[in-house]
């Protein structure tokens, strides 16, 4: 059987063909547009295919802790600040009822400014609708003082621990990183903010108090890896307003690790849980910038702070991949590489001119010499010079001399009240042995009253006192009960 090349047909549909008699130019066009028509219905599903592909999502990550205080929403302000200058796209959601994330950029949320409790309980709003740009690269959703009372609200609603996850869904093509700053409670809110999470970080102080309450938020999350979301994870203890030098401190931290060393390869979800290197030293610039509606990039770009969260965010980066290599330190509101001096590099600048202008000018008082021509001829204020301290010394002597005369007298007054003195001491002296003798012949007429008894010493302190004693002064080891469950 003769088999003919295989060759690619310009026509995959059968064309009518052309009636007798007629045009072969009109036969070529209909070829023409079943090609047409053929490459647009192969080319319609290729495109169906790429909008149906789901966006990427982005990192989310919620910064829990039941106690307030602890450095929640200044750490959710610059981390997401130090993400957003090195590149990424952010959105941080304030879940706290104290409204404290939009002061720190220095925007207050008018009445028609929709907020994160509308977002939760209207079903209309969207949540282009509630999202504000603070930065370039950095947006926020603002809450109000009456998200307090949506717990109870939502309450009501079926599947209310999802509200958040649904909203936030449709945005996750639009930002690679999703910060959370959670209210201090474990209530609805904070659940509806695990439940969309992939990563809880823990903000913290080095304490023996928020140590023991790291135990009740891991069960928290445990409970809701069980159910509503079963990969979350926490990845990082976030130590803030740090003092290293206390020990009291180190040893909290060694506890912390030490306890999360029990875990790793166990299936909980703080099995890959570490603190993050390095902690948030204490320093007053962190609570100055929020009164200036400014991150601490913005207001003080060169403190101990600034350079922990940026670390932090770099190695945060690293870890998951993101681009992180150049760091733009002259963002907005910010000074960047040409930054304005410190008040400290102020005052360095100002003691080294001192030292400078007091250096040139002992420099000029040595430099000027007596001119060789005017060797026998003094100047005429070398001759007020000399005047001046001659006449300088005769007013000395003078002086001198009446201070001898003033020392004699009183040399003379001396003397004479020695005398005095003298005279006196040998009267006393005669009395006081005229009254020994006038005691003496008393106590030998008379009975002799009994004398006044030592104090009796103290007892000497045992040695189960001293014992209980040291043992006060010395600390006692933490006891945080383990982080059981």
């Amino acid at each position: 059987m003769h088999e003919e090349p295989h060759e690619p047909q310009p026509e995959l549909h059968p064309s009518p063909a052309p009636e007798a008699g007629g045009d072969v130019a009109a036969s070529e066009a209909v070829v023409a547009i079943d090609e047409s028509a053929d490459h647009s219905a192969h080319a319609q599903p290729m495109d169906a295919n790429i909008e149906a592909e789901p966006a990427r999502k982005p990192r989310v990550i919620a910064l829990l802790n039941q106690k307030g205080g602890v450095g929640k929403t200044t750490s959710t302000v610059n981390l997401g600040a130090a993400f957003a200058r090195y590149g990424q796209r952010v959105l941080l959601v304030d879940l706290d009822p104290q409204s404290n994330l939009s002061l720190h950029f220095g925007v207050e949320s008018g009445p028609e400014q929709r907020t994160i409790r509308d977002l939760l309980l209207d079903p209309t709003c969207r949540i282009e609708d509630a999202v504000q740009t603070a930065r370039p690269g950095l947006d926020f959703i603002p809450a109000v003082t009456e998200l307090a009372l949506v717990e109870g609200e939502l309450a009501q609603q079926e599947g209310m621990q999802t509200v958040l996850r649904s909203k936030l869904e449709p945005v996750y093509g639009n930002y690679d990183v999703v910060l959370l700053d959670c209210p201090p409670s474990l209530g609805v809110l904070s659940v509806n903010a695990l439940t969309v999470a992939d990563e809880v970080f823990v903000p913290m102080q080095a304490h023996y108090l928020p140590l023991r309450g790291l135990e009740k938020l891991l069960q928290t999350v445990h409970l809701i890896s069980q159910g509503l979301n079963p990969t979350i994870r926490v990845t990082g203890i976030l130590l803030c307003m740090h003092d290293g030098s206390s020990s009291h401190a180190r040893a909290v931290i060694g506890e912390i690790e030490s306890q999360l060393a029990q875990f790793r390869g166990m299936d909980v979800p703080w099995s890959t849980a570490t603190v993050l290197d390095p902690p948030v030293r204490r320093n007053i610039k962190l609570a100055e910038a929020p009164s200036f509606g400014q991150t601490i990039f913005d207001y003080a770009p060169h403190c101990p702070g600034a350079d922990d969260y940026r670390r932090i965010a770099e190695q945060l980066l690293a870890g998951w991949g993101l681009p992180h290599t150049t760091f733009d330190g002259a963002g907005h509101g910010s000074d960047g590489g040409d930054a304005a001096p410190s008040p400290k590099r102020k005052r360095k600048s100002a003691k080294r001119v001192k030292r400078e202008v007091s250096a040139a000018v002992k420099k000029s008082g040595k430099s000027k010499k007596v001119n060789p021509t005017s060797k026998g001829k003094k100047s005429p204020k070398i001759a007020k010079a000399t005047k001046t301290t001659k006449s300088s010394n005769v007013a000395k002597s003078s002086k001198l001399a009446k201070i001898s005369k003033v020392t004699k007298s009183s040399k003379l007054a001396k003397s004479s009240s020695a005398a005095k003195s003298s005279k006196l001491s040998t009267t006393k002296k005669s009395a006081a042995a005229q009254m020994t003798i006038r005691t003496k012949k008393s106590t030998t007429n008379h009975s002799s009253r009994p004398t006044k008894s030592p104090k009796a010493p103290k007892p000497a302190r045992s040695k189960q006192m001293r014992v209980a004693k040291q043992t006060k002064s010395i600390r006692r080891p933490l006891r945080s009960g383990g982080l059981s469950l």
